[in-house]
């Protein structure tokens, strides 16, 4: 592997996203916005819903046919970078374009109403999991519309 590339395998918890060669990747943490590069220093880091940007490199961006940077609407998860490989894991992972923006809005309603009704502080977490998950994946279609 070159010294500007390295091993990113992006999975959801029912698909592979992206397994081969990146130059960048740059996603949501507990801590913020992350990114990485190559030779990046051992994490691990929670990682929250948002937007994972990730820039596919040579061999491995053309057997995937993909192109420039790429955007991904990710729920919770886990990042592990660890001897120069970085392998996200996350719930849920969506491109932009495979979004109904309708039906987010309609989980985002429906998230908020829970909200209001919810007593426990277990369930308020559970639900607002759920809101955070259904905010993202309305930035993700808007998103969409801009690329």
């Amino acid at each position: 592997m070159s010294g500007n590339t390295f091993l990113l395998q992006i999975m959801a918890s029912d698909h592979m996203v992206y397994d081969g060669k990146a130059l960048s990747v740059t996603l949501p943490t507990t801590e913020g916005s992350v990114g990485i590069l190559a030779q990046h220093s051992n994490v691990i880091m929670a990682v929250v819903p948002g937007v994972l940007e990730f820039e596919p490199s040579g061999e491995d961006a053309d057997k995937a046919g993909l192109n420039g940077r790429q955007e991904i609407i990710v729920s919770y998860g886990l990042l592990k970078v660890e001897n120069g490989e970085v392998m996200i894991l996350v719930d849920t992972a969506e491109r932009p374009e495979d979004i109904d923006e309708a039906r987010a809005r309609r989980a985002e309603e429906k998230a908020r109403e829970k909200l209001r009704r919810t007593n426990s502080n277990r369930d308020h977490a559970m639900v607002e999991a759920e809101l955070s998950r259904a905010l993202s994946r309305i930035q993700g279609a808007t998103r969409k519309h801009r690329l």
